[in-house]
């Protein structure tokens, strides 16, 4: 028998999943399929759904030159979209996933995306966030994009990507993963 504890947050997190799935407007489920590299597992508070669907609608990868972790001015602008949606929604954390390309070792590879996820941390903390809603993890060249080599997979497998978290009503992290 499953205790009222986990039974609460499964039924009220499927009642409001197939709530706005029923009745949310075209433009919501349109705004879900913008950028495929988002993807959101679940929310149990509405305003967070809301702010998790702006956030997979506005949420883009970071690209870096190559052995770079230097943020251009378009990834600037996409990280201050980014970090406005979040002073909206105190209730969201965002974990950072650094990548690199397949050209280097394991170590080195893995060091650079470090590098990378870090910068967009570091940059978004000046823009105001707190540093505990911002996390980072490195993936180096073990999670590509674009499979293959060449001058488009490599642009495309240098990123920083997002995994988005927010707290539900009895305070348990849920996951969504901007991708």
């Amino acid at each position: 028998m499953m205790s009222l504890k986990i039974a609460r947050p499964i039924l009220i997190t499927t009642l409001l999943l197939t709530g706005c799935k029923k009745q949310g407007p075209p433009d919501e489920l349109a705004a879900e399929n913008a950028h495929p590299h988002v993807e959101v597992q679940q929310t149990a508070v509405p305003s967070t759904a809301e702010a998790v669907l702006a956030m997979k609608a506005q949420f883009a990868r970071v690209h870096f030159e190559t052995d770079s972790s230097k943020l251009d001015a378009t990834g600037q602008q996409a990280l201050a979209t980014n970090v406005a949606i979040m002073q909206k929604h105190p209730s969201l954390q965002v974990e950072i996933q650094g990548h690199a390309d397949e050209r280097g070792t394991s170590d080195y590879n893995l060091a650079l995306g470090d590098r990378r996820a870090n910068a967009v941390r570091k940059y978004m903390i000046a823009q105001g966030l707190a540093p505990t809603r911002v996390t980072v993890i490195t993936y180096g060249e073990e999670r590509p994009v674009v499979p293959g080599t060449g001058d488009f997979a490599w642009s495309q497998n240098r990123r920083a990507e997002f995994r988005i978290l927010a707290r539900s009503e009895s305070d348990a992290l849920v996951a969504g993963t901007a991708e």
